[in-house]
């Protein structure tokens, strides 16, 4: 045993959870950093992890070493920001930008892209404008989960040769939530952040896009939500039918921005909407959730079959959401108003049919 506990506030703190994994026998401090030298004792299955978890909610970390039947620990605070943003981050925002514009560049001009790759200018409006709604959507969670003491990852854009270059992009949090209002906070901050450039999108890319007859035969198009047709309705009127909006590739990635925000509200798991629907309505998320996935069967029975894949989705993200670490705090009215106005735009941008 040490002779004594160490004296500053974060060494103790870390020292009274360590002795329960550990049986310390030395430390020392120096500057921000204690080090401990421990013997092992009998671990239960999961210890790391629940180590960790512990570690995280007073904002520290430890490296573990071993070397025989001897642990040498290094405890340090948790870093309150991440300072630039890793090389894997940045090499996974190009690749996904090269992606998404060859791809938009395609749907425009064809196979005339790879002879003339000159032609990939055609595709940067449309690229522009989902990255740049991508990325505000991503930051509003890094901001937020910042301002609330919860590390964030950066963001992590994901290529794919999909007809939309991308799979989109997501945010790890390095550290536990605390609160339902921190998780309010920072589930909603992504949607209602990346709704903005995506209605702006949306509002400036329809006053670009013509009616015009709908063409026959199978097209490619984005399903109309509440949000979508009152803007129709602003700007254009009643369109006559046979007739439609010809989106405009800035309309058209608004619709994209959209499309993403209203999947990422769906009530359920890790998703922006399982956080918001869990620090509103507690553990009823679960019922909630259960409720959701059914509809999502039939949603997939009568108007997209893509609704099963996100039902698989939800499944394997596991549909019901983990309690915040203190479930004692109770939820403000600041944050019940900014979980509603979430889920008052989940409704706005959802659509039964989003890709026909």
């Amino acid at each position: 045993m040490p002779e004594t506990p160490p004296d500053d506030i974060f060494a103790l703190n870390v020292f009274r959870i360590l002795r329960d994994y550990f049986d310390i026998t030395l430390y020392r401090t120096r500057e921000k950093e204690v080090f401990f030298q421990a013997n092992p004792v009998l671990h239960r299955r999961g210890w790391k992890r629940e180590l960790n978890r512990r570690l995280a909610q007073i904002q520290a970390r430890v490296k573990i070493a071993r070397d025989g039947d001897r642990y040498f620990l290094t405890a340090s605070p948790l870093p309150r920001t991440l300072g630039r943003p890793p090389l894997v981050n940045i090499l996974l925002f190009i690749l996904t930008f090269l992606t998404v514009l060859l791809m938009a560049t395609f749907t425009q001009v064809g196979e005339e892209v790879f002879d003339n790759p000159a032609l990939l200018t055609r595709g940067l409006p449309f690229t522009l404008v989902l990255l740049t709604i991508l990325l505000v959507h991503e930051m509003g969670h890094f901001r937020a989960g910042h301002k609330r003491g919860v590390i964030m990852s950066y963001p992590y854009f994901i290529p794919a040769p999909t007809f939309l270059g991308t799979f989109g992009a997501v945010i790890r949090s390095r550290t536990p939530i605390r609160t339902k209002n921190d998780l309010i906070m920072v589930g909603a901050a992504g949607p209602l952040a990346g709704a903005v450039p995506a209605i702006l999108a949306i509002a400036w890319g329809y006053s670009q896009s013509p009616i015009a007859p709908i063409p026959e035969g199978p097209i490619l198009g984005f399903g109309h939500s509440l949000l979508t047709l009152l803007v129709q309705q602003i700007m254009f009127g009643p369109v006559p039918d046979g007739y439609g909006l010809h989106l405009s590739s800035i309309a058209l990635a608004g619709q994209v921005g959209l499309l993403v925000t209203m999947l990422n509200l769906l009530p359920l798991g890790q998703l922006d909407g399982g956080h918001i629907m869990y620090g509103l309505f507690g553990r009823r998320q679960y019922k909630l959730a259960a409720i959701f996935m059914a509809g999502l069967f039939f949603l997939g029975w009568f108007y997209w079959k893509g609704w099963w894949l996100w039902l698989v989705i939800a499944t394997l993200m596991r549909p019901f959401h983990p309690p915040v670490i203190d479930e004692s705090t109770p939820l403000d009215r600041k944050h019940r108003i900014i979980g509603w106005a979430a889920i008052i735009l989940f409704i706005l941008t959802f659509a039964p049919l989003p890709i026909y």
